[in-house]
């Protein structure tokens, strides 16, 4: 279909060798629309955060085929999977990952310096995504020396900064209050209406899940379009 933007066919990942070896998809084909809110929900280790991985290319299924905006991901190198990730995908952790020797606009503009824009590019969209998350006043500041909820907008702006396509967020909310994770998602929402572009996210928070688009339950392996009843 034309507006199909996220093509996931028959992947099947596993880990281990062996009598050891775990099946973690098993099966898994899913589209998703240019401009959707995915969300997807699913029990600790039923491998949400696999097919997440799967998706953006840092990981890479057993059998299956992902494309993204026409890219058939499963066809290029590692090098090359990196290359894409880091000019078309945002990826949004559960645990921030930010580099805590770098201030938050450094670790903004790292994204923007690795995709080759030049330092008068890289400083107008920094400061343009650290306004536009309300840390004007903490932008020199180390991750260290921020809350949760200012590391994740960090994180949001680092994920949005080079106006990617595609937005994975894995428990954006997980490690916040509740107050301060709605407002970490209200204010993503509010960026990914105003550029366009498309979101998965993770979580499991019944609440979170009910503000896309659609819902999905990985269960055993495989997804089903419904809620799951474990979520809370």
């Amino acid at each position: 279909m034309e507006n199909e933007f996220v093509q996931v066919s028959n992947l099947h990942r596993n880990f281990g060798e062996g009598d050891a070896s775990q099946s973690v998809l098993l099966g898994v084909s899913l589209s998703i629309n240019k401009g959707e809110t995915i969300a997807l929900l699913g029990r600790s280790g039923s491998g949400k955060s696999t097919l997440l991985n799967v998706i953006s290319g840092i990981d890479q299924a057993d059998t299956g085929v992902v494309v993204v905006d026409g890219i058939d991901l499963t066809a290029l190198s590692e090098h090359e999977r990196t290359l894409f990730r880091r000019r078309h995908i945002g990826f949004i952790y559960q645990f921030f990952n930010l580099i805590p020797t770098l201030t938050a606009s450094e670790n903004v503009a790292l994204v923007l310096e690795l995709n080759g824009y030049t330092p008068t590019q890289t400083r107008e969209k920094t400061d343009h995504l650290i306004r536009a998350v309300g840390l004007e006043n903490q932008k020199n500041k180390l991750p260290d020396q921020m809350s949760g909820g200012e590391q994740q907008r960090v994180a949001i702006a680092r994920a949005l900064v080079h106006s990617p396509k595609l937005v994975l967020a894995d428990e954006l909310t997980g490690n916040l209050d509740a107050e301060s994770g709605q407002k970490i998602l209200t204010l993503l929402q509010q960026l990914m209406v105003e550029s366009g572009g498309t979101l998965f996210l993770v979580t499991h928070s019944l609440a979170v899940a009910k503000t896309a688009d659609r819902i999905l339950t990985l269960e055993d392996g495989l997804l089903i379009e419904r809620e799951g009843h474990f979520a809370w």
